[in-house]
């Protein structure tokens, strides 16, 4: 019984409501006057609170002042770390590429075997996993129409491209061991007379001029557009390595040496950003 008078109490307290008047200290006239409770002033304070706190987020999220924040860099660094992140990222693929591609020259040079599977995951790993390639009704029609529209001058762009590569034959012989990706082969052997100087199937510099047990005297040349070509089990060298060359220039002479050689023929191997290419589609023997 006590507690419930208590309580009743507490309640009229804050429900008694108080006159605020405002008069003139002169004249003693009542210039204003306003009625509030204690629970009207509570709810007036919490009221102001809550709306102050609300401006003064919203002020700081989308104004400059956010950046003053601890720990809130600002947009311009998080801009250069985007930045430096992705480009990381491409210098590292470049990296693996780059690495990958002279470990293959150099067991191009020693005749040992290729890790084509690791190049080409270098590949794809710098390109998007999830793309969809899927093309739509609108734009299959569009690649059509664009296509017949063009393809006059794509045939005439690709000869431009193309005619400035004219690869000159290294001599004049018979094949005795064509490409052959089945086989590992990744060259052609040509039989010619003894004695016969070896010519550059294009112009370039000499990267490689040099004799190893298994492939004998090979003399490497860098051309244009990432082209390389290598003359395996020479008897001869005629360049050094640094020499630039023009096409049809002799280069070195035809031989037997090293332990695969099995006769006297040219071993010859063209590559394009360290991927094989058959030679006999870029030059007539």
């Amino acid at each position: 019984m006590k507690e419930k008078p208590s309580k009743t109490r507490f309640w009229n307290k804050l429900k008694k409501r108080y006159r605020f008047v405002v008069i003139n200290d002169d004249s003693l006239e009542e210039r204003a006057s306003i009625k509030l409770s204690k629970t009207n002033i509570i709810s007036l304070v919490f009221l102001f609170s809550l709306v102050s706190f609300v401006f003064s987020f919203l002020f700081i999220v989308y104004s400059p002042l956010k950046e003053h924040l601890p720990g809130k860099s600002s947009l311009k660094i998080q801009k250069d770390l985007i930045s430096l992140v992705i480009k990381s990222d491409s210098l590292e693929t470049a990296l693996n590429i780059r690495s990958l591609y002279l470990s293959n020259i150099e067991a191009i040079i020693k005749g040992d075997s290729l890790n084509f599977n690791t190049y080409l995951d270098s590949l794809s790993s710098s390109k998007e996993k999830e793309i969809n390639f899927s093309f739509s009704k609108e734009d299959s029609l569009l690649r059509i129409k664009v296509e017949n529209e063009d393809q006059s001058s794509i045939s005439v762009e690709s000869k431009k491209i193309t005619k400035y590569f004219l690869f000159y034959p290294p001599l004049q012989g018979i094949i005795s061991d064509p490409y052959s990706l089945k086989n590992n082969h990744f060259a052609v052997d040509i039989v010619a007379k003894k004695g016969t100087k070896v010519k550059s199937v294009l112009g370039g510099s000499v990267i490689i001029s040099d004799w190893n047990p298994e492939t004998g005297y090979v003399i490497g040349i860098q051309h244009a557009n990432n082209y390389l070509s290598f003359y395996k089990h020479c008897s001869r060298l005629l360049k050094r390595t640094g020499d630039v060359v023009s096409v049809g220039e002799y280069i070195a002479v035809i031989g037997n040496s090293g332990e695969l050689s099995t006769g006297p023929h040219l071993h010859l191997e063209l590559w394009q950003n360290g991927v094989p290419l058959n030679p006999e589609d870029y030059i007539s023997f």
